[in-house]
């Protein structure tokens, strides 16, 4: 009976001892204030470190890393992870990158392609690609990629959008009735540009003829011209 009654009090010690524990933690948790940690990967430190400490935690950088993809002072990993909650007064760890530099590009917008050029070689920025778009300010940019004061890698280049000239598409009209001066007129008056070759078949007795190199009825960029054939040839007695 004895050990029995040494059993229950060591017993109830025990669970005593877990109860108490229990509610000791609980109480501790419901007093101690936590926070949801903010997700600073891929942030200026600066803004990175307000973020944090705005949230009543402390920051701390650990370690520098060489990323391509990350610019150079910004933050790569973090410690604890973003939107974890955490305890309030906790230090967010965390690794910031080592380059490459992060470039302000100009606003190109409205400025001639070859001042854009000039502008971006001075900041040492490449040119990607200039893709043209008809519009009628010629000759000028009318959009970029990224936009003006936006941050570029170093090394990455710029899309620009330039305005060219809008093609002018047009009915080839007919001219197989015509003599030469007569369609000099109608190209002419239809603003068509041409350019005019001749061929001399001496000794073939034929007829002059006259060969556009657009057929009529089709239609064609009346800018980028057409060529008119002249084949003449001398007659010959038989």
């Amino acid at each position: 009976m004895r050990l029995l009654r040494v059993a229950s009090y060591i017993f109830i010690a025990i669970l005593v001892f877990i109860f108490s524990s229990y509610f000791t933690i609980k109480i501790i948790l419901k007093t101690q204030k936590t926070v949801i940690c903010p997700d600073i990967v891929g942030k200026d430190v600066h803004e990175a470190k307000s973020l944090v400490e705005s949230k009543g935690l402390y920051f701390q950088i650990v370690r520098y890393e060489k990323r391509n993809d990350i610019p150079y002072n910004h933050i790569t990993v973090q410690k604890p992870g973003a939107n974890i909650l955490t305890k309030k007064g906790r230090t967010v760890l965390v690794t910031v990158s080592d380059g490459p530099e992060l470039i302000v590009v100009p606003n190109l917008e409205g400025q001639p392609v070859n001042n854009a050029y000039g502008v971006l070689k001075e900041k040492n920025i490449p040119v990607e690609k200039i893709i043209y778009v008809p519009n009628e300010d010629e000759g000028k940019v009318i959009a970029q990629i990224p936009k003006g004061g936006e941050g570029l890698l170093e090394g990455k280049g710029v899309v620009l959008f330039a305005s060219s000239r809008p093609k002018r598409y047009i009915l080839m009209p007919d001219i197989g009735t015509l003599d030469l001066t007569e369609i000099k007129e109608e190209l002419a008056k239809k603003n068509i540009r041409y350019k005019i070759t001749q061929k001399r078949d001496d000794g073939i007795p034929t007829k002059k003829k006259i060969i556009p190199s657009i057929a009529s009825g089709e239609i064609f960029n009346a800018d980028e011209g057409l060529e008119i054939k002249i084949s003449s040839g001398e007659e010959h007695d038989e």
